[in-house]
Order: C-alpha cells, then structure tokens, then sequence
C-alpha cells in the first residue's frame, strides 16, 4: 500500500531532483539545491511565509533553514518581516531583487517537466490531477 508518508517523501525527492538540476544553471550565484528549493516553495506557496513551516515543508533541519535563509538574505533575495501581533515570528518575503532569478527558475522548471513527463500520457496526467485534487479538497474540509 502507498502511504502518505510514501507520498511525502517521494514528493520530498522530486523537489530535490528539480533544485539539484536548478542548480546547475545558477553555477554563477553559486545557490544550493535548499536555497533554491526554498525560492520555488516561497513562490509558489503565499502561505507558507515562516522558517518553521518551510523546515516542514522542506523536510529538513532547522539549522539548514536558517543557514539558507541568511545566505538568501544576504544575497537580497528574501527579506523578513517581524509578524505584527507576535514579535517572535518572522515572516520570509521575496524580494524584487529575486524575480530574474524567478524566471529563469521557471523556464528550468519547464525544461525539467518536459523531460520528466515525456513517458507520461495525458491520462495519467489527468488521473494524478484528479487525484491531488482529492487529497486538496479532503485536507482542506478537515
């Protein structure tokens, strides 16, 4: 049987296959496959803004969160902002700086998909989507 932990990790290795071939077309702003990992999960998740929830996210050690998190800060490409209501938490935002560097994420994304979903048919596509669908709408009427 697939277990969602099986879910989980087989996920965790697919976003760690794409940030591990990202990384070859950024040699140059030498990033490593967490940093780039935690650009796509900041893009494309609005609400998943904290360490913590990228530690959960991400699947990996807070202490690596937060060495990627100042090296991305320090390169510009995510600020932090204190929340309002609880001063112990700190919310990650891209910043306009990181938009080139999101678009050419995007266009190695697509290289990437290509490749991969080459052995994949339509069905199947469809079949997959129909059921993250699922496991979307249950997650979200809990």
């Amino acid at each position: 049987m697939f277990t969602i932990e099986d879910f989980l990790r087989v996920s965790n290795q697919m976003r760690d296959y794409y940030a591990k071939k990202i990384k070859d077309s950024f040699q140059e702003f030498n990033f490593s496959p967490n940093e780039i990992s935690i650009l796509i999960v900041l893009k494309n998740n609005s609400t998943i803004t904290t360490s913590t929830e990228l530690k959960v996210v991400l699947g990996v050690s807070k202490t690596l969160i937060s060495r990627s998190v100042d090296s991305l800060e320090k390169k510009g490409l995510i600020c932090t902002c204190i929340d309002e209501k609880d001063s112990r938490i700190h919310h990650l935002q891209l910043t306009g700086e990181c938009k080139p560097i999101l678009k050419i994420i995007d266009e190695e994304i697509g290289k990437i998909n290509k490749t991969l979903f080459n052995d994949v048919s339509v069905e199947e596509m469809k079949s997959l989507k129909q059921t993250m669908s699922k496991f979307l709408n249950f997650v979200k009427n809990v």
